[in-house]
C-alpha cells in the first residue's frame, strides 16, 4: 500500500470518527441529547485544546525542518500532514462541548476551528491533488490563512485566560 493510500485513509478514518463523536452519533445520542450538554468535563477539553494546539505547532515546524534537512523532505511532509489532522481531532474532541450549545461569545472558537480546518484541508489537497488551479490556491493561500489563524487563536487562548478584557 503506498504511502499516500494509507494517508488519505487514516486521515478519513479520523474524520469519520471526529464527526461520529461531534454530532453526536451513536446508540447512545438520545441521552446525551437530552442530559447535561457536556460530553468531556472542562478540564478534559482544555487538555484536547492544548494537546492540539502542540500537535499543530509541531507541524509549523516542517518549513524550518524541510531547510535543515532536506534529504527527507518526503518524510517531514508526511508528519506535517499527519499532525495537522490530528490537530483537527483533538481540536474538536476540545469543541465538542460548544458545539452542542452554540452561543454568540463561543464565535472567535468557531472562527479559529474553521481557518483550522480550511488548512489541513487546503494543505492536503496541495500536496496529493495535482490539479493546477488548487496548487495555484495553495500558494496563494495557505501561508496566510496559517498565519491568520495563529492570530485568532492567540486571540482565542487569551480571551479564554480572562487577559483581554
Amino acid at each position: 500500500m503506498s504511502k499516500a493510500l494509507f494517508l488519505m485513509g487514516f486521515i478519513l478514518f479520523l474524520l469519520l470518527l471526529a464527526s461520529l463523536i461531534t454530532f453526536n452519533i451513536g446508540p447512545e445520542s438520545k441521552h446525551r441529547q437530552r442530559g447535561s450538554y457536556r460530553i468531556f468535563p472542562r478540564d478534559v477539553a482544555h487538555c484536547f485544546g492544548w494537546a492540539g494546539f502542540l500537535v499543530f505547532a509541531i507541524s509549523a515546524f516542517y518549513s524550518a525542518l524541510k531547510r535543515g534537512f532536506p534529504k527527507s523532505i518526503r518524510t517531514w511532509l508526511l508528519v506535517h500532514c499527519i499532525a495537522g489532522t490530528l490537530s483537527i481531532v483533538f481540536v474538536a474532541f476540545h469543541i465538542i462541548n460548544k458545539i452542542q450549545i452554540p452561543r454568540p461569545g463561543y464565535f472567535i472558537s468557531f472562527f479559529a476551528f474553521l481557518l483550522m480546518t480550511v488548512i489541513v484541508i487546503s494543505g492536503i489537497l496541495g500536496r496529493y491533488v495535482k490539479i493546477k488551479f488548487i496548487k495555484d490556491y495553495w500558494r496563494t493561500l495557505h501561508i496566510p490563512l496559517t498565519i491568520l489563524f495563529y492570530f485568532s487563536l492567540a486571540f482565542h487562548i487569551l480571551e479564554k485566560m480572562n487577559l483581554l478584557w
